[in-house]
């Protein structure tokens, strides 16, 4: 206890110095203008910046990232009560009730209530993990490597129960993950190479950076972009249908402030179910908030109301919005399991440092741990009163135009992985993965459980191979100590649930999963590919262990089951969105090779030229004006800042510094 409070103290102090809070402002501001961007999410600018902590220290890392999460519900909520556009997935809910209470002139008023319930239910979830660590921390300390593979494991299988959707397509997901973190030299003695097909790239395995931003950041640009490719260009355009300002907008600011203690009984149920939902790995926010408007809905005592701007059900999405960053660092900090997509980048950014996520990380680095959680606690209370400041103004936002934002963000996703090794092979790597990732998630799959799946991959491998050779290969290691054997046997029952989850789901995933002849090609793509590696993992000599057997095996009987699905629930009829994927594909490898051959500067320029006067249309000198900013003046400031070069291309040199003069790396 007197270790836990030390590193509270030291944590706390940490958050008052200047440094700290220049960071964690900084992170605060990222969040919020990613949170109001449709579509760019906290995980977006998670993974954009991800690679800039390369240069800062940890404690700088988790004040910048603590920032982001803390700001981007905020940023979420007012484009989901001005707009009827959630922010953010988490914000779905938010429009529910707030939009109503804009097109009934009280714009200011749902702002206002939204920071403050906001701020409150962040507070919540702190406070219930402050509460709760001390409870678990002596019985973190009899952890060791088959107690930490029980959990990995239990957290990956609770996942899959938690979420809705397909469960098989939710294993298949973290399969897909767990196989990408087997690929490079490892193995349960000495490391060979696994995956690698002859090259020296993959020996080192890939790169995290790759992997997260890959996922999660460029397949939500490549559907983005494809959907107003499929749709037209007025398809990626929001616009504010009121854009005036209530008279009274200085009483609704004040007034919406005091709501939450108007209606204290829905905030308080709403911030425990929130805080209890973000605890489950992988449920994310959107989960948290439909249940705490749900229980609204039912527990109101003014159902006229609903749907038409009620209060009470607006304070409790907003409560469960925030409240559930507080559960979610619960298993983060006490058993290093990612309670959500935000917790995976921040287990990533420990990795990317040195440090091993797990039960052992809140004794030995307990002060790191800590501030997280005080900076996530100040950027909320930031981001609400930036919220409560600004309402005036964001009441009268103007709108947003996908067709421009999302390939901006595609082309900074590409130059913020490169900086991390410069090597040109990464771009390539980062957008096939952005490209599988956007098919994962056109047809049902869980882009969230492959990272997940990548990050707890190697904890996973590492910690059953530990433990086997502890014990000189005895399986009985794992369930030896009590803390082991009640891990296996929760397991055990979670996987029993997954699997009647699996077999009772069959119709409903089927008729979920939307079966187009597009979703049963990429199926039998990815059940073809599994049986491949499969058969090398299977064949004389392999040394690689047998996770990878295992895991690979699971993935192809599942893609069975689902193949069989389809065929039986096949829909008709094509999906735009797959088509103009497969046409963004092409026209982003085309502008790859021009890359690789002429510079970075030149390639992205004319793949955003090539979108934007080619696909959409837009006036030339408009067109030339964004590209100038986006794929010239952008990678330049970004370079200079991280002092980190672009690559230049392989042509002679003509500009020193940004054109010409590269050397292919080995493939």
């Amino acid at each position: 206890m007197d270790n836990l409070l030390a590193a509270l103290a030291e944590g706390l102090a940490q958050a008052t110095a200047f440094d700290a809070l220049l960071f964690m402002l900084f992170g605060t501001v990222v969040g919020y203008v990613f949170g109001i961007l449709p579509g760019l999410q906290s995980i977006t600018a998670m993974s954009v910046f991800l690679p800039l902590t390369y240069w800062w220290t940890p404690a700088q890392a988790m004040y910048f990232f603590a920032g982001i999460i803390g700001a981007a519900g905020n940023g979420g909520a007012v484009t989901a009560i001005v707009l009827n556009i959630p922010g953010t997935a988490q914000n779905a809910a938010t429009t529910l009730e707030g939009y109503p209470m804009t097109r009934a002139g009280r714009a200011v008023f749902a702002l206002n209530l939204s920071a403050a319930a906001s701020w409150l239910g962040a507070v919540f979830g702190v406070v219930v993990l402050l509460a709760m660590v001390p409870v678990f921390l002596p019985f973190l300390l009899s952890f060791g490597p088959a107690e930490t593979f029980w959990v990995a494991v239990f957290g990956l299988v609770t996942m899959v129960l938690a979420v809705a959707g397909s469960p098989a397509k939710g294993l298949v997901s973290i399969a897909i993950g767990v196989v990408l973190a087997i690929i490079g030299m490892g193995g349960p003695r000495l490391p060979v190479p696994r995956f690698t097909f002859g090259s020296t790239y993959l020996l080192d395995g890939l790169e995290i950076v790759v992997v997260i931003i890959g996922f999660l950041v460029v397949s939500e640009c490549v559907l983005q972009v494809a959907g107003v490719w499929a749709h037209g260009r007025d398809s990626g355009r929001a616009r504010n249908a009121v854009g005036h300002l209530a008279g009274d907008w200085k009483r609704q600011a004040i007034d919406g402030w005091k709501a939450p203690f108007r209606h204290w009984g829905i905030f308080l149920r709403s911030s425990a179910l929130g805080t209890a939902v973000g605890a489950l790995p992988g449920v994310g926010g959107t989960v948290a908030q439909f249940l705490s408007y749900n229980l609204a809905v039912a527990t109101t005592k003014d159902a006229g109301q609903i749907g038409k701007g009620a209060e009470d059900a607006l304070v409790a999405t907003e409560a469960a919005t925030n409240s559930k960053e507080g559960g979610a660092l619960f298993p983060t900090l006490l058993f290093g399991i990612p309670g959500n997509a935000e917790m995976a980048l921040v287990l990533a950014a420990w990795q990317i440092h040195g440090l091993e996520p797990g039960p052992s990380f809140l004794t030995t680095h307990g002060a790191l741990a800590w501030a997280l959680v005080f900076g996530l606690l100040f950027s909320n209370l930031l981001a609400s009163l930036g919220t409560a400041l600004a309402s005036p103004w964001l009441a009268r936002l103007p709108g947003f135009d996908m067709g421009i934002l999302a390939p901006a963000v595609l082309v900074a996703s590409l130059m913020s992985a490169f900086t991390v090794r410069s090597n040109v092979l990464d771009l390539g790597l980062l957008a096939a993965l952005g490209v599988f990732g956007a098919f994962l998630r056109l047809y049902g799959y869980s882009v969230i459980g492959v990272v997940i799946g990548f990050v707890l991959g190697d904890v996973i491998e590492r910690s059953f191979y530990t433990a086997l050779q502890s014990s000189l290969g005895d399986y009985g290691v794992f369930v030896a100590s009590p803390v082991g054997a009640g891990l296996a046997v929760l397991t055990g029952l979670a996987v029993v649930f997954c699997a009647v989850k699996v077999a009772r789901g069959r119709r409903d995933a089927a008729e979920a999963a939307g079966f187009s002849t597009g979703a049963l090609v990429f199926a039998a793509l990815l059940l073809a590919g599994c049986l491949a590696l499969l058969a090398q993992a299977m064949a004389p000599g392999w040394r690689g262990g047998t996770v990878a057997p295992a895991v690979l095996g699971l993935a192809a009987a599942l893609l069975a089951l689902l193949l069989g699905q389809g065929i039986a629930a096949q829909r008709k009829g094509p999906v735009p969105e797959a088509a103009a994927t497969l046409k963004l594909a092409a026209l982003l490898g085309a502008a790859l090779l021009m890359a690789l051959w002429a510079g970075f500067v030149i390639g992205m320029a004319g793949f955003l030229l090539a979108f934007w006067m080619g696909v959409q249309r837009r006036p030339p000198a408009r067109a030339l004006l964004l590209a100038a900013i986006f794929a010239i003046a952008l990678p330049i400031g970004f370079t200079w800042l991280v002092d980190s070069a672009l690559w230049r291309g392989v042509v002679a040199p003509v500009l020193p510094g940004i054109l010409g003069g590269e050397v292919l790396p080995g493939l």
